[in-house]
């Protein structure tokens, strides 16, 4: 199937049949091979018995009907799961953004290299007579720029596209079922990599149907629901040192601790990095070891954290980087897994993580840790440095000695140990297993 295309359904009785219609026109004129499934959201009105009609009448349409109501985010999602196109995506089958614009959202991602494709939405003022909606619309991705800085520039419009072979993660992996949904699955594929692209569209108001979004009700819940969401791709600011909170503050933190240590750390990793191999770095920050000393080398890079405000520092420098939480995720295949001063947030596990490093890794696992730290101790400094450190996330008061990370890497099978007099960081390679 090339396309897959998935219409969440909630009260849309009066305009189904002939927006379906509308629907089948445009992509008759199309060599694409497709179908329609329909997911009814436990609808008040007639929209089952429109959808009896409609699927029993029309080639290409199926439905689904859910026994209780999840949103649009949800409907989408129950739809995906049960279709296989190669582009699967949804369209508000009230068609306030045109049919027309399928097939050239569809032909981005099938002949030009997109992973999704979605609409940015203009309006008419003449038509619309909605100065508030407009307004609240544009002040919406104001704050998703302010707070997010993802880069899309709509993410709330009601047509878009994933390649299944790429997208699906993203948009199975995404937690929300309601109208957030929107926002969430495209700010998940700009944090992994993907390539978006929006096209714009002409939002034409229908003025012959109610619309479900109550619109103070769902300010709310959208603003409730962004704040959790920051959370969990490590994005808010609660919880975790302001050193953190941006890629800027972070790069010069670590300047102010690690002083000339920090180029050193860096450059003795990077040396233990064979010509041709690539690099999967855990836990990369802003990508400096890639922006420093592997860049040049045109070394192929993936570089992995959690922290949303990072990643954006990093991927702003030209690094491919991707959102990543490396307690869970089952980690990427490299010729060469790094990791620069982060073991000790997986202190507890660290013997099970770092075999997992080994089976992903094809030549050697690269660690470089900090084995003379500031915050070891109970005295005041100690205790502030340690809570300078917190990322939001794991263990971070507690460090490993030179002597404990010696052992620790004897313990797993290092082929080379390196510390010398008077560093902040020790060096290990592992072989893979």
């Amino acid at each position: 199937m090339d396309l897959s295309l998935v219409i969440p359904c909630y009260n849309e009785a009066p305009h189904l049949r002939s927006s379906v219609d509308a629907l089948l026109e445009v992509l008759e004129a199309t060599r694409l091979e497709y179908e329609l499934v329909f997911v009814d959201d436990v609808s008040k009105d007639e929209t089952r018995q429109v959808l009896a009609e409609v699927c029993a009448t029309r080639p290409h349409c199926r439905a689904i009907l859910h026994e209780r109501n999840l949103g649009r985010g949800g409907a989408f999602k129950t739809g995906y799961r049960a279709t296989t196109g190669a582009v699967t995506g949804f369209l508000d089958i009230d068609l306030e953004v045109a049919a027309h614009y399928v097939p050239p959202l569809v032909e981005r991602i099938r002949s030009h290299g997109v992973d999704v494709a979605t609409g940015h939405r203009h309006y008419l003022m003449s038509q619309t007579h909605a100065v508030h909606r407009i307004v609240l619309s544009r002040a919406y991705r104001l704050l998703l720029r302010l707070s997010l800085g993802c880069g899309v520039r709509d993410t709330e419009t009601g047509c878009k596209f994933f390649r299944r072979a790429t997208a699906s993660e993203v948009v199975l992996g995404s937690s929300s079922d309601g109208w957030f949904f929107d926002t969430e699955v495209m700010v998940r594929a700009a944090l992994q990599d993907l390539c978006i692209e929006e096209l714009p569209v002409l939002f034409l108001r229908r003025w012959d149907k109610q619309s479900t979004v109550r619109l103070w009700h769902d300010i709310q819940a959208y603003l409730v629901e962004l704040h959790r969401f920051r959370r969990t791709i490590g994005m808010s600011y609660l919880g975790k040192s302001p050193i953190y909170w941006t890629g800027r503050g972070y790069d010069l933190a670590m300047r102010l601790l690690y002083g000339a240590d920090l180029a050193r750390t860096y450059a003795d990793v990077a040396a233990r990095v064979p010509a041709g191999a690539g690099v999967v770095d855990l836990c990369c920050g802003t990508a400096r070891l890639w922006e420093r000393h592997l860049a040049a080398r045109g070394t192929p890079y993936l570089g992995l954290d959690f922290n949303g405000h990072l990643l954006l520092a990093a991927r702003a420098r030209g690094a491919r980087v991707q959102h990543f939480d490396v307690r869970t995720a089952e980690l990427p295949r490299g010729d060469c897994v790094t990791m620069l001063s982060s073991l000790y947030h997986f202190r507890r596990d660290a013997p099970g993580l770092l075999r997992r490093m080994r089976a992903a890794a094809r030549e050697a696992v690269i660690l470089s840790e900090p084995v003379a730290n500031h915050s070891a101790g109970r005295s005041p400094l100690a205790r502030l440095a340690g809570s300078l450190s917190n990322p939001g996330g794991g263990e971070y008061r507690e460090r490993f000695s030179l002597a404990e990370f010696e052992a620790l890497a004897r313990a797993e099978g290092a082929r080379e140990f390196v510390h010398a007099p008077g560093q902040r960081n020790a060096l290990a390679v592992f072989p893979p297993l």
